[in-house]
């Protein structure tokens, strides 16, 4: 009887399965408590708890452990003297082979229904009321799977170390499901797996590819290549982003049977989402209709992300305006060397690490003016646009001390307010990195929030713009900029990535992920501190009720004074709530609304 190989990613196939670790199930038919284990089974409730020993003590994987019928316990001797002394295995886990759940979306917990943030699930009603009663996650451990149909009219839901199904028509309706039967059949089934997976490189919504499999067979049975009883390679969509259709993936036959120690690698057509998103696919072999992992043979998930090109935006740097005293002109230069065209290509120069050029406007004759590091004077009308030569980055003297940017520029002069503006162009998530509204010492899953807050603030402002046929998407600052768009976010540019990287590895941890709400992207606003409580978009501003942005109560800023206008996301509340333990995505569920997390890119 071979034990259950882990199953790996795309790092070779799984080392040999593990010695026996019950000799002779069988023989443990009259099975006590070991005295080992008794003051726990009697501290959690006795065998009406954890069940009737089905098995004597017996060594799994360095510990003694006893199987018991709804779970298996072990001894973690590093923990001697403490409550944590004997803990129940992952048995749920074990039982489910690794089978992956659908996540759910954050929501708002309530008293009758609870999001687990840890896991992405949730306990509700009756499954929760129990799930309380039995010390929530010290026994049966967090859930890791939604409520799910079984035969027989039973719904069932997995937990990491436990199972609990309800069905109307019992005396008792709520019970835990004696999984430790089901493990000590798994254990003599002969049916064993391991898997190696080649990584599937980022594809384009709607592409078509193939995820290659290597399977070993680690179990006692050959497996049929023909026949009734044929084993099959087939994969289901494994994330938690699935969009309301997809096309599921096709099976692959193998080309012979396979004997216990043999492999056979296998390709499965894989058709890519019609939408951007990190999805994930979970292989899994099946026979006579049932997946292994129903059999408690784990699998692996792998990532099949589908990707779009990054989209870039526009950002006003500076304002050279009436509006702006004391900036008459922009001083551009670089840290490797720039080029500069006028509107139509022409080349007007191109300069050296440090050279200046100084762009100054001509009101009367709506002319730009260049000032080459030569001494020469260029006159020029349209756009001015400034391109750093590779691995070099633009500045900007007149926003000292910010002045370096990623991407290029562009110097152009806007009649209708009397203005010239010196604009950003670059790719959306390197304008992320460049946000000074957040510290990048906060929380991780602050940043994260914090991180699709910005993007989604952003990607929304930049669909109104550009559909306007306005000159630029967003504003960097009132600082620089007061004419126009007075209330986009604070943009330093490469500056802000000076003071730590996190900021961009959370941008890059979330590449693509946006707020919805029932489609379309919401105009986040966020603001620095709350006192007790958010505002309505309504009740601030007027307009027309937004949905999304309703005033929520706000635990993390009881006793403090409001900072900001109190709409959507305070982020000082957002900082304390991932310090208590929240992921990002609850965070945002919290202040914004209903709204669903979707990727744009």
């Amino acid at each position: 009887m071979l034990g259950r190989a882990a199953a790996l990613g795309a790092i070779g196939l799984a080392s040999a399965p593990a010695a026996r670790v019950l000799a002779d199930p069988a023989a443990a038919s009259n099975a006590s408590i070991d005295p080992l284990f008794e003051s726990y089974v009697e501290r959690v409730g006795g065998v009406a708890v954890v069940g009737d020993p089905i098995t004597n003590r017996f060594e799994r994987n360095g510990r003694s452990a006893q199987l018991f019928a709804n779970f298996l316990l072990e001894r973690w001797p590093e923990n001697a003297g403490t409550q944590y002394e004997i803990q129940p295995a992952l048995l749920g886990e074990l039982v489910s082979g690794g089978r992956y759940f659908h996540q759910i979306a954050p929501f708002r917990s309530e008293a009758s229904v609870e999001y687990i943030w840890q896991t992405r699930h949730s306990v509700r009603f009756g499954f929760l009321e129990f799930w309380n009663r039995l010390g929530r996650g010290d026994l049966l451990g967090l859930p890791i799977s939604e409520e799910v149909p079984e035969a027989g009219g039973v719904t069932a839901q997995f937990f990491q170390r436990g199972k609990l199904s309800y069905q109307s028509t019992r005396q008792i309706p709520i019970q835990i499901e004696p999984i430790g039967r089901t493990y000590l059949a798994t254990l003599t089934d002969g049916i064993d797996a391991a898997y190696s997976v080649e990584p599937i490189p980022a594809q384009a919504p709607g592409a078509s590819t193939s995820l290659r499999v290597t399977v070993e067979n680690s179990g006692d049975n050959t497996w049929a290549a023909t026949g009734d009883d044929a084993v099959k390679v087939g994969a289901r969509w494994a994330d938690s982003n699935t969009p309301s259709t997809r096309i599921m993936p096709s099976f692959a036959s193998l080309s012979s049977d396979v004997a216990p120690g043999e492999s056979a690698t296998l390709d499965i057509p894989i058709q890519m989402p019609a939408v951007p998103g990190p999805f994930r696919l979970q292989p899994d072999l099946q026979a006579n209709g049932e997946w292994f992992t129903a059999l408690a043979v784990s699998a692996p998930v792998v990532d099949a992300p589908a990707r779009r090109t990054t989209p870039d935006i526009r950002v006003g740097l500076l304002d050279i305006s009436d509006d702006n005293p004391g900036v008459h002109q922009a001083t551009v230069f670089s840290t490797g060397g720039l080029e500069i065209r006028d509107e139509g290509g022409t080349v007007l120069g191109q300069l050296d690490a440090d050279e200046r050029v100084v762009i100054r406007r001509d009101i009367a004759n709506e002319l730009h003016l260049l000032d080459l590091p030569d001494g020469s004077r260029l006159q020029t009308v349209g756009k001015v646009l400034i391109d750093p030569s590779q691995a070099s980055r633009l500045r900007l003297e007149e926003t000292a001390p910010q002045r370096t940017y990623r991407g290029s520029m562009e110097f152009a002069w806007l009649a209708n307010y009397r203005s010239a503006w010196v604009v950003n162009t670059l790719s959306l998530d390197d304008y992320l990195s460049g946000l000074v509204e957040q510290n990048d010492t906060i929380p991780w899953e602050a940043l994260r929030a914090s991180a699709i807050a910005f993007r989604t603030y952003a990607y929304t402002v930049r669909t109104q713009r550009r559909a306007s046929g306005a000159l630029f998407d967003v504003a960097a600052s009132t600082r620089h900029t007061p004419t126009l768009y007075t209330r986009d976010q604070v943009y330093h540019g490469y500056a802000r990535e000076l003071s730590g990287t996190r900021l961009r590895d959370a941008v890059h941890d979330t590449r693509g992920c946006v707020m919805t709400y029932e489609g379309s992207t919401i105009h986040a606003v966020y603001f620095s501190r709350a006192d007790g409580r958010t505002r309505s978009w309504h009740e601030e501003w007027g307009g027309p009720l937004k949905p999304w942005a309703v005033a929520v109560d706000d635990p993390f800023s009881r006793g403090q004074t409001l900072l900001g206008h109190g709409i959507g996301l305070p982020l000082r509340s957002a900082n304390a709530m991932a310090a208590a333990g929240a992921n990002g995505e609850q965070i945002l569920a919290a202040y914004y609304t209903g709204v669903d997390f979707e990727h744009v890119y």
